[in-house]
């Protein structure tokens, strides 16, 4: 250091971004207006979670859709299930790889 002090750069590193991995999200329940803006604002406001797609489709008073998430780890994953099966309305969420096709 003493003879190449010029070559030195401090460096900081700053905020660190966690890495995200995406998964599917398939979702069944009872269809009422609303229903999609609850869904939505749990995964993006509460868990901070971003949406590459929603696909959601109704028949005879019963949904069933599929969300593309990115999530940290399982255990964010998992929390977010346990939350989005508190939703009014909401009978069953269940995971699935995203090399899947979502149907």
């Amino acid at each position: 250091m003493a003879n190449y002090g010029y070559r030195i750069v401090k460096a900081r590193w700053t905020n660190q971004q966690e890495l995200a991995f995406l998964t599917g999200l398939r979702i069944t329940g009872i269809d009422d207006v609303g229903l999609i803006n609850k869904l939505t604002t749990v995964i993006s406001n509460d868990f901070k979670v971003n949406m590459r797609s929603i696909t959601v489709d109704s028949d005879n008073g019963i949904f069933e859709g599929s969300i593309m998430v990115y999530v940290n780890d399982t255990q964010h994953l998992d929390n977010l299930i346990k939350r989005l099966k508190t939703v009014n309305g909401v009978t069953a969420v269940t995971r699935f790889d995203a090399v899947e096709k979502a149907s």
